[in-house]
């Protein structure tokens, strides 16, 4: 079995008896599980969300969303129709850039979580400000 310390008690939540989980899409990729079918499967148990991408060359690169290889528009898209109404918190790394690539990419992030998830009538507390 795959070891991850880092993910204790396990990397993936969706066997763990826990009534709220905080739902990371990146460590979701990291964990090699399709990020869509675990936010299926959790279902109502979200009740927070960590927004990054990844592309699976490092363990967690908290990619700006889209740029990666995590279906990260089809989860935002699933909690929307599935009536999330938690809270999207993006997970960007912003590290090693400079200030203007930072602010570039953080609008970038902004404006997909905006897109994915304003698609439904009452915006609530699901809609990125």
């Amino acid at each position: 079995p795959l070891r991850l310390p880092a993910y204790l008690p396990h990397y993936d939540p969706r066997d763990q008896p826990y009534e709220h989980v905080t739902f990371d899409i990146s460590h979701a990729g990291t964990a090699g599980s399709d990020a869509l079918e675990m936010a299926r499967t959790l279902g109502e148990r979200i009740s927070h969300v960590h927004l990054g991408d990844r592309t699976g060359t490092f363990r967690d690169e908290h990619l700006v969303p889209g740029r990666g290889s995590q279906r990260c528009a089809q989860v935002l898209r699933h909690l929307v129709s599935s009536g999330y109404r938690g809270v999207v918190s993006l997970e960007v790394s912003t590290r090693k850039v400079d200030r203007d690539q930072r602010e570039l990419d953080l609008e970038e992030a902004l404006s997909f979580a905006r897109t994915h998830l304003n698609t439904r009538s009452d915006p609530s507390p699901a809609v990125l400000d």
